[in-house]
């Protein structure tokens, strides 16, 4: 064995991985949700600590509940498409956008509020002919202000024009069916991982790859701007898990939190850094390393950890090197068929 290799088994015993300059404890772990046989105190604690803690699930709420009980239009306004509130419900999401993307690349890159502490990859933003501008952050926020904000506002427009005139099912008010009112909180949230998984898996084929979604791929490092620079295609089909709601009977909040966990949940997990440190104590949780992975070895973790379908088709990367030898090999077999 060489010096090198007694290294890394050293680092692998240690749980560390010589590719990252911070990474969470290896191997990495998913939902037990699914897990068989089933876990339920596993299950239940992994729920309980995704949605009872400052995660970013509680942000979306917290963004949801504020635009829909202060700021969205009137249901009967939107019964016929008007600029006002199709405006209204833009410069909401613009806003959000704005807000959060804008104080978290502040914080983490301009300001360099934590240094490298917990951050993954030890590379900063790049600048190459390969980016539009030639700038990472540039390219980044121009696709996600001048295609994902308004694609998003476009399939949320639609949506509750259709709302409003009857042609989806609604609950009116929360207490006519309170249950039910929760218990969609968790099909959004399920729903929205299994999605993912397929529109994304679809986007990895070799000729959509080359045509759409490279674009997104473009950053092998990432950053808060990262998670919604797509192509307008990626974003079509990245918004069309609203249509869930044109099956399933939905109050407005749920469709709202739908649209903001997708949207604020790709600027979460795009931080590039695992906690956000302030005053020396790590918050709330930033981003993924499980999707951090994937814009690092591409062709694995597709989707993301609430339902394992990467572990049943044998694409899920759990961290170590071991994973990233299978994985690589696994990349030699995909590009050698195109």
């Amino acid at each position: 064995m060489t010096t090198a290799d007694t290294q890394d088994s050293k680092k692998q015993l240690a749980g560390k991985s010589r590719e990252w300059n911070y990474h969470p404890e290896l191997p990495i772990s998913m939902s037990p949700v699914f897990d068989l046989p089933p876990k339920p105190k596993a299950a239940v604690a992994w729920l309980g600590g995704t949605w009872l803690r400052l995660t970013p699930p509680v942000n979306h709420m917290l963004f949801a509940v504020v635009s829909y009980f202060f700021l969205w239009p009137a249901m009967i306004d939107m019964q016929q498409l008007q600029w006002q509130w199709m405006l209204q419900i833009f410069a909401i999401h613009l806003a959000s956008v704005l807000m959060l993307a804008g104080a978290m690349h502040t914080y983490l890159y301009i300001f360099a509020g934590q240094q490298m502490r917990l951050k993954f990859d030890v590379r900063p933003m790049q600048k190459s002919a390969r980016f539009t501008f030639g700038y990472q952050v540039w390219d980044n926020m121009f696709w996600t202000l001048a295609s994902g904000v308004p694609i998003w506002s476009a399939w949320t427009i639609l949506y509750f024009y259709l709302a409003a005139n009857d042609r989806a099912p609604v609950i009116d008010a929360i207490g006519d069916s309170p249950a039910w009112f929760i218990v969609m909180f968790f099909i959004i949230r399920f729903w929205q991982s299994l999605h993912f998984y397929l529109i994304h898996r679809l986007i990895h084929l070799p000729w959509l790859f080359k045509k759409i979604h490279h674009l997104h791929h473009r950053n092998v490092t990432v950053g808060p701007w990262s998670g919604l620079s797509m192509h307008p295609a990626e974003h079509l089909l990245y918004y069309s898990g609203i249509l869930i709601h044109i099956v399933l009977p939905s109050h407005p909040l749920h469709v709202i939190f739908h649209m903001f966990a997708l949207n604020l949940g790709a600027i979460f997990t795009h931080t590039g850094f695992h906690k956000l440190i302030i005053k020396n104590r790590e918050t709330i949780n930033a981003g993924s390393f499980h999707h951090q992975l994937h814009h690092r070895f591409f062709e694995c973790n597709y989707g993301s950890e609430e339902i394992p379908i990467d572990r049943w088709f044998h694409s899920f990367h759990d961290g170590t090197n071991a994973a990233n030898k299978r994985i690589r090999e696994r990349k030699k077999l995909i590009f050698a068929r195109k």
